[in-house]
């Protein structure tokens, strides 16, 4: 009898280990504690079979399209449906959307690209995987995200946004160059206002040079107002 009651345990703890090594769960209290167990951020695919899957760094989620979760306001330029991390690693940013796709944008490449950002909040992770998916392949982002370059372009962005106006404003002793935009005013959309600074980098010869170089660190962010979006880039070579 011992040894049946064993058995059946045994199969019991071994179902559980298969269910959490699957590629994606599908209850997300389930996946949201198993990622904080292992450290891990939280993936989650919201009323579309997007490209997800859990990996070293992530928990991957998917959910029916009714799932809300009022306590994410964020979560509102996920327009209903589409793909959305919440850090459950990083203390900074601990419990916090950290980055949001809406479903017209999770495509495989730009889905896939989630999975390479740095630490960091959600403006300036959106702002990074912006400039990642430009169909030129920028290289500015393809070094080492520096935190006091963050820091900058997180102040820099903010004090734009306050006189919404955009201006440059670099300390020699922070970086070598700094790039900066605003958006479109109907851009509200965090994602739509981030593929929006890019395109306005883009029409820029001096802006692009560094959007497009290789560089040996790099920090962005962008922030609005109520009106438009402000975005900031900075880098050190």
């Amino acid at each position: 009898m011992w040894s049946k009651a064993l058995a059946i345990a045994a199969l019991a703890v071994l179902s559980v280990g298969q269910c959490l090594a699957a590629e994606y769960l599908t209850d997300y209290s389930v996946a949201y504690r198993y990622a904080q167990r292992t450290g891990r951020l939280l993936i989650v695919s919201v009323g579309a079979t997007h490209a997800i899957e859990s990996d070293a760094r992530h928990v991957a989620c998917r959910l029916a399209a009714e799932w809300k979760d009022a306590r994410h306001e964020s979560l509102k330029d996920l327009e209903g449906s589409g793909v959305f991390i919440i850090d459950l690693v990083n203390q900074e940013h601990y419990g916090q959307v950290v980055s949001i796709l809406p479903a017209k944008h999770c495509t495989p490449k730009h889905v896939a690209e989630l999975y390479r950002l740095p630490k960091g909040s959600l403006t300036q992770r959106t702002l990074i995987w912006a400039v990642r998916v430009h169909p030129e392949h920028p290289q500015s982002t393809e070094c080492e995200c520096a935190p006091e370059l963050m820091s900058h372009a997180d102040r820099h962005s903010q004090a734009q946004a306050d006189s919404n106006r955009q201006y440059h404003n670099l300390p020699a002793s922070i970086a070598n160059s700094e790039i900066v935009a605003e958006s479109w005013p109907w851009n509200k959309n965090i994602v739509e206002a981030a593929v929006d600074l890019v395109a306005s980098w883009r029409q820029s010869p001096g802006h692009w040079r560094e959007m497009a170089s290789s560089h040996r660190k790099f920090g962005f962010d962008m922030k609005c107002n109520g009106k438009k979006w402000f975005g900031c880039g900075v880098f050190k070579d």
